[in-house]
């Protein structure tokens, strides 16, 4: 057997290191056969009390190790993205105070059944607003979503999970940045058309995850977005309780890398009220990719 020097093994970690660096990581890369699991952050996840779709909240993630963090890109009147979950702003910021009649070239709030959504007001009339965290009541700004992409810069994977957007600025926004760590993630309902996630797949070159949503029949909506997204599909999110063994076996065949959600099917619920890790435990020993709004429980599981 051929031996590679130990000073070899070293000189080529250096130079790889040097390339790029070890924190640096690609979707590509992260779902390739023989990595560990991932552990996705849904975007209601709580760190340090940071509110969602902040960069707070998404710095706060990477420094605990998350190695996928779901926001929310929303276009603005003039073109723009922020992270923002809801279409309007006023769950989760103080709009109602900055612009007590609503948008400044309207619809007023009152036309608009007491809401104000974020496809009303430009970039930088929403650049006057702050977050108010419920939990604590600090505030953050409302970030772009090019300030989100900056930030993590390649150290986490990010989910783009899509609401209202535009494929011609959205690509535009996105042409800006390095997009290898980046996946789009929308809710696929039975028999939808997907058309325009195609397109926006097409056009920026970034890969798409979905979730069955509210599926009865997971293997029949798996060959339907399959048909529709074909190569550009690498993720499908399911609950654990409802597959089949046919099921599985199809999103091998397809090459689809599975991540489960303990959100709806109960594993959050176990780990959390009941102290039962068991759920969760069983998943993650046979090596399947999570999605979870207790990232820290799970990391802990994993003894990371």
């Amino acid at each position: 057997m051929r031996c590679t020097p130990i000073f070899s093994i070293a000189a080529f970690i250096l130079f790889a290191l040097a390339e790029k660096p070890l924190a640096q990581v690609s979707v590509e890369e992260r779902l390739a056969e023989g990595q560990p699991p991932i552990v996705l952050a849904h975007r209601t996840a709580v760190f340090s009390d940071h509110p969602e779709n902040t960069l707070a909240w998404l710095e706060a993630g990477i420094e605990r190790g998350i190695d996928m963090l779901h926001v929310n890109p929303q276009r603005t009147a003039d073109g723009q993205y922020i992270l923002m979950h809801d279409q309007t702003l006023n769950r989760t910021t103080d709009v109602e105070s900055v612009y007590p009649i609503g948008a400044p070239d309207g619809p007023t709030r009152e036309q608009r059944a007491g809401q104000d959504y974020v496809g009303d007001y430009t970039l930088e009339e929403i650049r006057k607003l702050q977050v108010i965290n419920a939990a604590d009541g600090s505030v953050h700004p409302v970030p772009t979503l090019s300030e989100a992409i900056e930030l993590v810069d390649g150290r986490a994977l990010l989910l783009l999970g899509l609401k209202a957007y535009e494929v011609e600025s959205l690509a535009a926004t996105l042409e800006q940045h390095d997009t290898e760590n980046l996946q789009f993630f929308e809710l696929y309902y039975s028999g939808t058309n997907q058309s325009k996630l195609r397109e926006l797949a097409e056009a920026t070159g970034v890969s798409v995850a979905v979730t069955l949503f509210r599926s009865t029949d997971y293997l029949a909506d798996l060959e339907g977005i399959y048909d529709q997204l074909g190569s550009l599909l690498w993720t499908v999110s399911t609950d654990m309780q409802r597959t089949t063994p046919e099921f599985l076996m199809r999103a091998d065949e397809l090459g689809i890398h599975l991540i489960i959600s303990g959100r709806r099917s109960g594993e959050d619920f176990e780990l959390v009220e009941d102290a039962n890790t068991e759920p969760w435990q069983a998943l993650l020993d046979m090596g399947y990719s999570v999605a979870t709004a207790r990232p820290d429980e799970v990391l802990n599981l994993l003894g990371r």
